[in-house]
């Protein structure tokens, strides 16, 4: 990409962010959007939030659950080392 094509798109994204930041905030409709937006990014933030929570719990109960396998397999190991030691 080309300088020129940068500062084209860097001039292009600057003015449509120009544009709706304008209409959100300097018109009575923009207003009017953001009241009725702004409840649900919260509830879309809660959501994450609790979201985050669950995939944080799944976490710790798949790393229980893998320290368990592997103790198991440790102990199945650990018994058929002994069995074959006693078979004499």
């Amino acid at each position: 990409m080309t300088d020129a094509n940068r500062v084209c798109w860097a001039s292009a994204i600057g003015a449509v962010v120009g544009g709706v930041w304008g209409y959100l905030y300097l018109t009575e409709a923009g207003r009017q959007f953001r009241t009725h937006l702004e409840p649900r990014i919260d509830d879309f933030l809660n959501e994450m939030h609790r979201m985050q929570g669950t995939v944080h719990k799944a976490r710790t109960a798949a790393g229980e659950s893998w320290a368990s396998l592997q103790e198991i397999a440790n102990d199945v190991s650990r018994s058929e080392t002994g069995s074959a030691g006693q078979s004499h």
